[in-house]
């Protein structure tokens, strides 16, 4: 690629990389983008359906209002006190909009998202990156750093640890600008801490997403609660019409149907159990985890990306990121029970056949 006409921040740049997205489906077993193993509610499929017709010729609402009324209810918010986004991620790219100064700096996590260095570098602020503890606690470094904006994933990916809300809050409180709140895998954890806005904090922002419990990860639909103050900032800063009509119906119905969400989160929750229960017998060591996917070093001998490499060659795919803390480790999604005996079949068969 020719840089000559990019700004200087965006040369020699490494964009974010996502999870390996197969061209076509068929054959593939993908436990590697930590998608839901379900297909979406009925509710929502059926709401999609009726609305694809002829008010697709027409932009949608600029604030999602019937999508922001729907989420605000189900959290006992006012819609003021909620954004919606193209994505998680879009919110986020929107807080470093709306909070960073050019040169100033973001302090997150590491391991954690690896969306937020490229980021960074987006935005020519300046990363303030804090390892996280061995057993993957939140450092004391962290919690005092004076960054105007912080990144707190809980539960973390690709670490699938959380910590509890003393923790998050004592990290509200000692930030002198905006904390961020990830909590994209919180409905597999044991508690969330969006309660804390009912505390008065006027520094936090927390997001959520559609993606991963209510099985819209195609749709591309997240949000973000905290004050109105917050919000007003997140909404001057936000593409024109940043979420489209059928997501906008897609979240409506997914967050109304709170049966089918608890089934789906139940299963996983199991599911995810008993696949950490078999990688163990299999000689991995696997970590807690408060999310849809366990994050697991190989048995000894055996190089994470080589593993990777060889399971997808039998088209089954898991997740390794490749460098820092998490170098040595891999994430498997939570997928079906289908899914998991063939992928500890085929570990085995990699196993088995190197020794």
């Amino acid at each position: 690629m020719s840089e000559r006409f990019l700004k200087p921040a965006l040369r020699e740049f490494v964009p974010y990389v996502p999870g390996r997205q197969p061209p076509e489906l068929e054959g593939w077993i993908k436990l590697n983008t930590n998608e839901a193993p379900w297909p979406p509610s009925p509710r929502v499929l059926d709401a999609v359906r009726e609305a694809v017709d002829g008010d697709l010729r027409l932009y949608p609402h600029p604030l999602a209002v019937t999508a922001r009324e729907a989420i605000a209810r189900f959290h006992g918010l006012s819609p003021a006190q909620v954004a919606l986004g193209n994505g998680a991620d879009d919110l986020i790219a929107m807080c470093f909009r709306a909070f960073v100064p050019k040169g100033a700096r973001v302090a997150y996590l590491e391991p954690s998202y690896p969306l937020f260095a490229p980021l960074c570098r987006m935005h020519e602020a300046e990363p303030s990156v804090h390892a996280l503890g061995p057993t993957w606690e939140v450092p004391d470094s962290f919690i005092a750093d004076p960054a105007p904006l912080k990144f707190l994933v809980n539960p973390n990916s690709p670490t699938a640890s959380w910590v509890d809300r003393a923790v998050v809050r004592e990290v509200v409180r000692h930030a002198p600008g905006v904390v961020v709140l990830d909590e994209a895998y919180v409905d597999f954890a044991p508690a969330t801490c969006i309660d804390l806005l009912a505390e008065g904090w006027e520094n936090l922002i927390v997001l959520r997403t559609f993606s991963k419990a209510y099985a819209l990860a195609g749709m591309r639909v997240g949000y973000a609660a905290s004050t109105t103050g917050l919000i007003s900032a997140l909404d001057l800063v936000k593409d024109s019409y940043n979420v489209d009509r059928l997501a906008i119906v897609a979240a409506v119905a997914a967050i109304e149907d709170r049966e089918y969400h608890d089934r789906l989160v139940a299963y996983v929750v199991e599911e995810r159990a008993w696949l950490g229960d078999r990688l163990r017998e299999a000689g991995f060591h696997v970590g807690p985890s408060a999310t849809n996917f366990l994050f697991a070093q190989p048995p000894p001998g055996w190089d994470a990306a080589r593993l990777v490499e060889e399971l997808g060659r039998r088209r089954i795919l898991i997740r390794h990121f490749g460098h820092g803390l998490a170098a040595g480790w891999v994430r498997v999604t939570v997928g079906t029970r289908e899914q998991h005996l063939r992928l500890l079949e085929a570990l085995k068969e990699v196993m088995v056949g190197d020794g």
